[in-house]
């Protein structure tokens, strides 16, 4: 049977849906221009091009409001959430259409040795469900370093649009996303004009300057940093050798290198000792030998010059970089202890065109 005008749907499964009733039909007489300029523009802040559709039922007092988007809506909702007794929704009744959308979520790791149980439990804290879909391959069928999963967020909540583990960032993608902040890493604004502290997400100072402990960016908690976070099932040894990559640029040259050098040197002379004992007296193996040990000094001496400290290969390595990387690598900065002596002695109290000269000569001091 044909479906007459006065029919009303049930509510159907649509997405971005409100349905407005007029509790009170003496409130019809108001008709569709009060909600469309009242209701929806005046009060919920939506203009004419983010409504999608409206399908209206006069007589029975029913009005059906389809948004354009996701933001739209959820904007719309908090507006609602806030403003329940507003005298302009008087003798009005609004539903909002709660759907369990289930979004497909595009996670890409700058690291391919970031543990995915781990991703996935910093994006489990927002969704009711995650379901893991796979790996995404390219067209030649390589690992992008990118992952799928389908996911039911939480009433009003969204996961990052980035987020960190140790120092890899972590990129999130879902159809409807809202304005986000890579800097404050908060929805709501871009990251051009941001002055919120990336540690307390408070404004007023800088993160260098924050007094707050950091936290791990895995259970958020303080007193620890990622590395040796108790909720982790990797031994921290484990996971610097997973990232790939040194957290913070030091002297490659080995502590050791003399001795391997002095080793090898000895393994090899040993052998030439060995054969030319059998041909030459003991008096030119003595001489032979005084020889080899006045070179290995010397093959020592070369080695141990060439060496650099731990602390002269941070300032050669930061020397030539820009204020800004230097404060980059300085929040990252994993053992504690010098990153407060850093911040007391060069950072705190200092004028701001003699910061950069004290940083790199502390560093170099480094052992």
């Amino acid at each position: 049977m044909a479906a007459t005008e006065e029919s009303i749907p049930v509510f159907i499964r649509v997405k971005n849906l409100v349905r407005i009733l007029v509790a009170d039909l003496l409130n019809a007489e108001k008709g569709l221009a009060y909600i469309i300029q009242v209701i929806l523009e005046e009060f919920g802040r939506v203009s004419r091009r983010e409504i999608l559709a409206i399908q209206d039922y006069p007589r029975k007092g029913v009005n059906d409001v389809t948004f354009d988007g996701e933001g739209v809506y959820h904007s719309f909702l908090s507006i609602l959430g806030e403003n329940l007794a507003d005298p302009r929704l008087s003798g009005f009744k609004i539903i909002p259409h709660f759907v369990e959308e289930e979004v497909f979520l595009i996670v890409k790791s700058y690291s391919p040795f970031v543990p995915l149980k781990e991703i996935e439990t910093v994006i489990g804290r927002y969704c009711k469900k995650l379901v893991f879909v796979g790996k995404i391959l390219n067209e030649l069928g390589i690992w992008t370093s990118k992952y799928r999963f389908k996911a039911v967020f939480e009433k009003g909540t969204f996961p990052p649009a980035r987020f960190q583990l140790d120092t890899v960032n972590i990129d999130c993608f879902f159809n409807g996303m809202l304005e986000f902040c890579r800097r404050c890493r908060q929805y709501g604004h871009v990251r051009d004009g941001c002055t919120l502290c990336q540690n307390c997400g408070k404004t007023g100072h800088e993160v260098m300057n924050c007094v707050l402990p950091k936290k791990c960016n895995f259970c958020l908690q303080e007193g620890h940093l990622y590395a040796r976070c108790p909720q982790r099932k990797v031994k921290p040894d484990e996971v610097s050798a997973d990232q790939g990559k040194l957290l913070v640029p030091v002297d490659l040259t080995p502590r050791s290198s003399s001795e391997e050098v002095l080793a090898v040197k000895d393994s090899q002379e040993g052998t030439t000792v060995k054969r030319k004992k059998e041909k030459k007296e003991k008096k030119e193996k003595k001489k032979l030998e005084t020889t080899d040990v006045s070179s290995d000094m010397e093959s020592s001496e070369s080695v141990d010059v060439q060496s650099l400290s731990r602390g002269e290969g941070l300032f050669n390595f930061y020397k030539s970089k820009s204020d800004a990387e230097i404060q980059a690598a300085l929040k990252d900065w994993l053992v504690e202890e010098e990153i407060k002596k850093i911040i007391e002695k060069c950072i705190k109290g200092k004028p701001e065109d003699s910061v950069r000269y004290a940083v790199l000569n502390h560093i170099r001091e480094l052992t």
